[in-house]
């Protein structure tokens, strides 16, 4: 009887932080989305927007500082599914590319503890910026949702983006850096 007990209570829990994490996402995603279209985000052959971010390591990452580098922009948050099944594919393309792209990951709103304790739990050694108020994201490089990745070549020229990350996209991601590296 008590594990009955024991049981039913576990499944309330369950339920009830299922919901609190489905509202909690949904309202972060609409607050992010915002009224972003089409017309409004980068595409391929657009200059990429200069900017800096402060580091986890405490450094600053200014983007024009690296013109001549190929560079890949990943926005990304803890508390997106896809985009934590993306940082395995984002570390082992960022050892394959070592010395030759420059990757930083751009955390979207998340106390820096947090996102700390995130990329040192998952061994991440790229660089990740902390967007601590989302300006980056929404003003410069807006999408729809998360992960999304930006490509820019040696010349601050955008030559791909990918939103969301699903089954195969490595291979497309791996192009694209090729593309982008001539």
């Amino acid at each position: 009887m008590k594990n009955k007990i024991v049981i039913i209570i576990l499944s309330v829990l369950l339920v009830v932080s299922l919901l609190f994490n489905a509202v909690f996402v949904y309202r972060v995603y609409r607050e992010y989305r915002g009224d972003i279209t089409r017309e409004y985000m980068l595409e391929a052959e657009d200059m990429a927007p200069d900017f800096t971010v402060q580091l986890l390591t405490g450094e600053t990452f200014t983007l024009s500082e690296h013109r001549g580098t190929v560079i890949v922009l990943d926005f990304w948050a803890t508390w997106c599914g896809p985009c934590v099944a993306k940082m395995p594919t984002m570390q082992a393309l960022s050892e394959r590319f070592e010395g030759r792209v420059t990757f930083v990951g751009i955390n979207i709103g998340e106390d820096p503890q947090r996102v700390q304790d995130f990329v040192t739990e998952r061994g991440l050694t790229y660089p990740i910026g902390l967007d601590r108020n989302s300006t980056i994201h929404r003003s410069l490089y807006p999408s729809p949702g998360i992960p999304y990745m930006v490509i820019i070549n040696g010349d601050g020229i955008i030559t791909d983006t990918f939103s969301g990350f699903g089954e195969g996209m490595e291979t497309l991601y791996e192009n694209a850096i090729l593309e982008a590296l001539g």
